[in-house]
This record gives C-alpha cells, sequence and structure tokens, in this order.
C-alpha cells in the first residue's frame, strides 16, 4: 500500500500572489470594491499633503539637529552633559542586554524581507511620480525606491531555494539599521562631539547585547532575567537622584544619622524577618506587623527624622507580607536578605535625596524629553501597585474598603487631569509636615500616578472579576489564606488578562504628560512649542518643531504597544 502526502503547495508568481491577495481582500464584492477605492483615493491624498508639506520649499528642517539639546534636556548645563550621555549608555546597555536575554526578534524568512523591500521601493517611486515636491527631493526618493528594490532582488537571488526558512536574525537587520541611522547622523551638520559620543552609545548598545547573547546561554535564565529587572528597577532613582544630580553629601549627617539608623533598622529588621518567616508564630506575627504599620503612619505626624520614617514603613510592609511568603527556610532566607537589601537601598538613596544638588542652574534642572520620560516611568511605577490596592478594595468584602476605594476612583475619574495638577501643585505640601516640601515636578509625578491610578484600578477590576470562582474555591480547599490567594492565584491572570487595558493607560499617561506645561514646568512639547521656535536661530520654525515632537511621541507609542502585543502573544492573552 502506498501512503501519498499532502500536495506541494502552488508556485505562483508575485503578480498572481498580489492579485488574488486584493481580489480575495479589496474587492471580493461590488460594495467592497467601492469601499476600498474611496478609502486608497482617502490615504493617497492625505500621503500626497503629508509630503507636500514635509518636503516644501519654505520648511526649516535644519533647525532640528542643533536644537536637539534643548529637546533633550532643557536647561541642562553644557559642562556636565556627560551625565546625559552617561545616563543614555545606561538605558541602552540594559536595553541591549533585555533584548538579548528575553530573545527579542526572531527571525525573518528571506521572502517576507524582500516582500517589505520590494513595498517600500513601490511606495517611494509611487510617491516620487506623483507628490508635488521640490526636483531634489523627488530624486533622492526615487534613487532611494530603486535601492530598496534592488535589495529585494538581491535577498531573492541570495537566498534562493530558501526562501521560506526564517534564517535571518530580526535584531542584526534593526542592528544594520541603527548603523545606517548613524552614518546618516556623520552626514549631517552637527557638532563633532556629538556624533562621537553617539557613535559611543551605538557601540554600548551593539556591545551589550553581544554579551546578552553570551551570557543566556552560559547563565541560568532565572538569574540573568531576576538581575535584569533588579537593574531596571534601580536604574530610575540611580538616574535621576545620582547621576543627573550630582549630589553633594557633605553636608548629610552621614556618620550620626544615615549608617546608625541604617544599621540599626538592618539588624534588628532581620532579626524580625527570621521569626516572622518563620512557620510557628502564627497569629502574633500578623499583630505585630499590623502595630508596626500604625506606628509607621504615626512617625509621618512627629517630628523625627525622613529616613527612620522610610526605615519604619518599609519594614512595616516586609512584616505584613512575611506570612505569605514566608513559612519555609528559603522563604524566611529570602525576607531577610530582601530586607537588608532595601534597608541599604534606602538608606543610600535617601543620602542622595537629602544632599543638595551640584547642577549649577537655577530652579529645575530637568526638562525637555528628559523630564516627559520621568514623570510617564515614575507616574506609573507609582500608580502600579495604588491602582492595584485601589482594586482590590473595591472588589473586597469588607464594606469600609470598597466604600474608601469607590469613592476615591469616582472622584478622581470624575475630574480633568488639567484640575489635578492644578490642585496637586497648590495644596500637596499643606497635607505634608512641615519639614517635607516637594518641589514642583515631584508634585506633578504625585498628582499623575494617583490620577492614573483611579483608571488602572478599574482595569485590574475588570481582570479580577474575569477570573472563574471556582479558582478560589480551590484555592481555598487547599488552605491557602486569602492573601496567599489573592497574590499567587487570582492577581497575576488578572494581571495578564488586563495588559492591553494596562499598555493603553501607560501610552496615555505618557502623552498626557505633557499638561504639565500649565504649572510652568518645560516639558517636552513645552520645548518643542514655546522655546525652540523662538530661538533666534529658529525664528518661525513652530510647525516643524511640532512635527518632530509628534513624530517622536509616535515612535515611542508605537514602540510601547508593539512591545505589548509580543507579550501578549507570548503570555497567550485571549487565547487561553
Amino acid at each position: 500500500m502506498t501512503m501519498q502526502g499532502p500536495p506541494p503547495p502552488e508556485k505562483v508568481t508575485a503578480l498572481q500572489h498580489w492579485t488574488r491577495w486584493a481580489k480575495e481582500n479589496l474587492f471580493s464584492s461590488f460594495f467592497n470594491s467601492v469601499l476600498s477605492i474611496v478609502s486608497i483615493a482617502i490615504a493617497a491624498l492625505a500621503v500626497r499633503g503629508l509630503f507636500s508639506f514635509v518636503f516644501a520649499p519654505e520648511r526649516k528642517w535644519y533647525v532640528i539637529p542643533p536644537n536637539m539639546k534643548l529637546y533633550w534636556t532643557d536647561v541642562y548645563p553644557p559642562e556636565v552633559m556627560g551625565r546625559m550621555w552617561v545616563t543614555l549608555g545606561l538605558v541602552l546597555a540594559l536595553t541591549g542586554l533585555s533584548l538579548a536575554v528575553w530573545r527579542v526578534g526572531g527571525r525573518l524568512t528571506p521572502s517576507r524581507l524582500a516582500r517589505v523591500a520590494s513595498s517600500i521601493g513601490l511606495s517611494l517611486l509611487v510617491l516620487a511620480a506623483l507628490v508635488s515636491i521640490p526636483a531634489i527631493v523627488r530624486i533622492w526618493l526615487a534613487v532611494i525606491g530603486v535601492i530598496f528594490y534592488v535589495v529585494s532582488w538581491l535577498i531573492k537571488l541570495l537566498w534562493s531555494g530558501g526562501e521560506e526558512a526564517e534564517t535571518i536574525p530580526v535584531m542584526w537587520l534593526l542592528i544594520g539599521m541603527l548603523l545606517a541611522v548613524l552614518a546618516i547622523v556623520w552626514a549631517l551638520r552637527i557638532e563633532t562631539g556629538t556624533k562621537v559620543s553617539l557613535t559611543v552609545q551605538v557601540a554600548v548598545f551593539i556591545g551589550a547585547y553581544v554579551v546578552g547573547l553570551v551570557a543566556r546561554d552560559r547563565v541560568p535564565n532565572a538569574v540573568t532575567r531576576g538581575s535584569l529587572v533588579a537593574f531596571w528597577l534601580l536604574s530610575l532613582p540611580l538616574v535621576y537622584l545620582v547621576i543627573q544630580r550630582d549630589p553633594d553629601v557633605s553636608a548629610v549627617p552621614v556618620a550620626t544619622m544615615v549608617i546608625p539608623f541604617t544599621a540599626a533598622f538592618a539588624i534588628v529588621g532581620a532579626v524580625y524577618m527570621w521569626w516572622a518567616g518563620s512557620a510557628s508564630p502564627g497569629e502574633m506575627a500578623k499583630l505585630v506587623a499590623a502595630l508596626l504599620f500604625v506606628a509607621a503612619i504615626a512617625s509621618w505626624f512627629t517630628s523625627i527624622a525622613v529616613l527612620p520614617r522610610f526605615l519604619l514603613l518599609a519594614l512595616a510592609v516586609f512584616g505584613l507580607a512575611a506570612p505569605t511568603f514566608g513559612g519555609t527556610d528559603q522563604g524566611r532566607n529570602g525576607l531577610v536578605i530582601g530586607w537588608i537589601v532595601i534597608d541599604l537601598l534606602i538608606g543610600y538613596f535617601m543620602t542622595m535625596v537629602m544632599a543638595k544638588t551640584g547642577i549649577p542652574v537655577l530652579g529645575d534642572f530637568i526638562g525637555g524629553l528628559n523630564l516627559t520620560f520621568l514623570l510617564s516611568i515614575a507616574g506609573i511605577a507609582l500608580a502600579f501597585p495604588i491602582g492595584i490596592m485601589l482594586a482590590l478594595g473595591r472588589t473586597s468584602s469588607m464594606p469600609i474598603f470598597r466604600l474608601l476605594s469607590t469613592g476615591y476612583i469616582e472622584v478622581v475619574r470624575g475630574v480633568p487631569l488639567i484640575t489635578v495638577l492644578f490642585f496637586a501643585n497648590l495644596v500637596i505640601n499643606r497635607f505634608l509636615p512641615q519639614d517635607i516640601r516637594l518641589d514642583d515636578i515631584v508634585k506633578a509625578m504625585v498628582a499623575m500616578a494617583l490620577f492614573a491610578a483611579a483608571y488602572l484600578a478599574e482595569n485590574v477590576r475588570g481582570g479580577l472579576q474575569s477570573i472563574p470562582k471556582g479558582q478560589r474555591e480551590a484555592a481555598q480547599a487547599v488552605g491557602l489564606s486569602t492573601v496567599q490567594m489573592t497574590v499567587l492565584i487570582t492577581l497575576p491572570q488578572a494581571l495578564r488578562a488586563v495588559i492591553p487595558a494596562i499598555v493603553g493607560q501607560v501610552i496615555t499617561l505618557f502623552k498626557d504628560t505633557s499638561l504639565v506645561a500649565i504649572i510652568g514646568l518645560a516639558d517636552f512639547l513645552r520645548i518643542a512649542q514655546a522655546v525652540v521656535p523662538n530661538q533666534p536661530a529658529s525664528l518661525g520654525s513652530m510647525q516643524e518643531s511640532l512635527l518632530f515632537a509628534v513624530v517622536v511621541y509616535w515612535i515611542f507609542s508605537f514602540g510601547t504597544s508593539r512591545a505589548s502585543m509580543r507579550l501578549e502573544k507570548k503570555l497567550g492573552v485571549g487565547e487561553r
């Protein structure tokens, strides 16, 4: 008996492929054909208008490169700009390592890459033929279009016979494009020092990516990924409190206050975690943790130093978490080590906060895109735990937590973000102890976090409600407490289910940072709208500056969206 396999795939030419695709997707019926033709016409007119605007002779795109420092850092002094380059290098190094360790990118088939190249080439040739633009721009578009077509042909020639095998690594393709952009930078009329600095940054990124490739095959995944997550978490305070701020610790009482308090809390806290994380204390550990939490809250209404207030609050949080994560030798050891690390980090970063900045600028020295990143990243980092607590409170069976959470969410969601920013800027210091005064950036950060937390809470609540009741019953059947059931069973599944909504909130918060201009902060959009167009050499360039801001906002929003889609696909969101 002869076994017959599946018939070989039908070989079609590119023209046949696109004809069949257009017939199936654009012209499958009379109504769809009319709709497709109208849509294509509208899109063509929009693209034609956009290119006509971008390449019009009166456009002043030459003002963008000389003002890149203003866009990036605003008034940050040029003599200490090395600190900003160190910041960028740190972020690029972590990005390169993360891309390698998490195996981002995958591989492409040569046929798909050839199709992308030919599509770009065809689009550029069509634009060069139809759009009303200067002759030199038309020639350049045509030349680049032909180059893309030649690249497409070379790909087909080099991979002849293996077009459908996934052999082209996407990340190395992107690195090649990054090097091409760097070559363009060297062709622009900007300072040589800036070109050298950008070249170093690209080298750091590529070097970190190569190191990540080597490490991921030699070091256990749990170690590399856990270390990278920790470095990412530490990077925010390290960048903004240490690297960019240049703190002068000479006036901080390190020997008489920081070291004694940090050491005392480290020893006492370690002993406390060793006891609370064991299997024996039972309800007594919860009672001690509750008393510590009350004492931590009460300490903010006293006149003691700020450092012990933070240390006491952190110790109370560890005490509340000990019954959930302790109970075994491994859990108890983790609690002790974790407490000592957090204690040292709080002591170090509080020392940096108490020290005066060494940056010679009056007022806030953080501005431009740097401020936009600070507000959006810190805002979402603060909003995330607050939003989760509000969501748990709103779904709680205890009326007091449910009413407080519901009241907060409904009040905050009922007022515009501008109102919250004004209120925080004028009033928030009145709610703090006399010895604590927040500057305008921190007040804006707190306002944005509190505002975003209300929306984030509703997203998480939707995820919690999607968890089947049987999962809670199963957790209770195996003896898990309410906290263990929430932390280990329901909350991870709820967060996984609402990843698209959370990412949408992150993108919204990133764009909403532009509203801080109304309280006097110089964020990226304000620099693009009010500062750059008023420079002596850039007068009359507001349209170009605003369009540049649009492109920058779109790049980061689109990148976040694509990363979210990859995470959703990896976790199987919506599939299981």
